[in-house]
């Protein structure tokens, strides 16, 4: 029975990801259509003594006929939203979702996400992901066994 559970539990997550339409496409049946410049931000690696500020900006579209509305922004793990377009966003026109969030110092994995909920006709959540890797300084005096 758990087995069952879990398997239309996966389904159901699964269906909306397949079904959604890329993020230039116009919205066939009309209304308001959501598109973002880029759906992840690839931060690469990064060194301990150069980090960025840690502000980060997307780009909103609508690519629809009616106005699109930004209802929640919510972003993960200690992340905070900043600021978000919460007036109507109207066809053709564009509007921002910034997240903000500490990057420590020290070695270690970033993997953000942000949830977008809005009116949008052809995915009304979107997650965007905040990508990268922070890393020791190579010359910091230390003999490492790869440098034989």
């Amino acid at each position: 029975m758990r087995r069952i559970i879990c398997l239309v539990f996966a389904i159901t997550m699964f269906f909306p990801l397949v079904n959604a339409e890329g993020p230039n496409v116009m919205s066939a049946g009309g209304g308001p259509a959501i598109a973002f410049d880029k759906d992840t931000i690839n931060l690469g690696e990064m060194v301990t003594t150069d980090l960025p500020d840690g502000k980060f900006r997307f780009r909103v579209y609508n690519r629809g006929n009616e106005p699109l509305l930004i209802m929640t922004v919510a972003a993960c793990c200690g992340s905070r939203v900043n600021e978000y377009t919460n007036s109507p966003i109207a066809a053709g026109d564009s509007g921002i979702v910034e997240i903000q969030f500490p990057i420590p110092p020290a070695p270690h994995r970033i993997s953000r996400s942000v949830t977008v909920i809005s009116n949008a006709t052809n995915r009304q959540t979107s997650v965007l992901r905040i990508l990268g890797t922070v890393v020791l300084p190579k010359d910091d005096g230390y003999i490492r066994e790869e440098e034989f």
